[in-house]
């Protein structure tokens, strides 16, 4: 009762982002925002590197959402290395052991990479998930290329640790909207509604989901479940979606 009685007005704040900002993206399932997590976009530029030569992922063979690195991209992520599926928490782990909906394409929920054109400016950009395997942390980061071999991050979100009984660092997913699919703009609590012109740019074109950390929504569970139960409750409850629009990014927050 608590999270729906939220839940607009989580909604109404993150509506506020679709406005244009400095180059930025989105995309697809809802879900939930990171502990702690740096909530406004940060612009940084990532060094370049070596001519494009490109890195595959190691032990990552489905190359529908875990695509091959470009190693000056490889060369920005320090200490973090691209996820693993076995770095999400037991609870995303399992909504990819789940049966395909009937009649509907399987979800993919543990994908550490996404490459697409998000500003369509004819070069790849990237969307990924990373960890820290010595701090136990995660991040994600948009990273748009800048041409010659250099990405800028345009939108980066850090994910503390998880409960101390949750042994594995990773409690979001993401997700790709290519151009032209409706993505989370066919659930009911998305805010530019049938009839927005916005609406149709953003079917228009591709985006990043990503879901919002569960530390969020923590507030509207029950304080008598135990903080792994109250913490597994409202993973996925919540996403935001970064798409560029003639060059701007803009973000959309979509709550089920």
């Amino acid at each position: 009762m608590i999270r729906r009685f939220l839940m607009p007005i989580l909604l109404l704040w993150l509506a506020s982002c679709a406005v244009p900002q400095q180059p930025r993206a989105e995309n697809s399932p809802s879900v939930k925002p990171s502990s702690t997590v740096s909530q406004q976009p940060r612009a940084e530029n990532s060094p370049s590197a070596k001519p494009s030569s490109i890195v595959q992922s190691p032990s990552l063979s489905n190359t529908t959402c875990r695509n091959e690195i470009p190693e000056a991209l490889l060369l920005t992520f320090g200490e973090f290395r691209l996820a693993q599926p076995e770095d999400f928490i037991p609870k995303i782990q399992q909504f990819d052991r789940e049966p395909d909906p009937l009649g509907r394409p399987k979800i993919n929920f543990t994908c550490s990479i996404f490459a697409e054109d998000f500003n369509q400016d004819s070069q790849p950009d990237y969307a990924v998930l990373l960890v820290n395997p010595q701090t136990q942390t995660a991040q994600f980061r948009l990273a748009i290329s800048q041409g010659k071999d250099t990405f800028t991050n345009v939108v980066i979100r850090d994910y503390p640790k998880p409960p101390e009984s949750i042994a594995q660092p990773l409690y979001v997913a993401m997700f790709l909207k290519r151009s032209g699919e409706s993505g989370a703009s066919s659930r009911a609590y998305f805010p530019l509604k049938r009839g927005n012109p916005k609406r149709e740019v953003f079917i228009a074109n591709p985006a990043i989901e990503l879901w919002l950390s569960p530390a969020v929504y923590l507030s509207g569970v029950s304080p008598s479940l135990s903080e792994e139960a109250r913490f597994n409750h409202s993973v996925g409850y919540g996403s935001e979606i970064f798409y560029f629009v003639d060059g701007q990014l803009n973000i959309v927050g979509v709550a089920d």
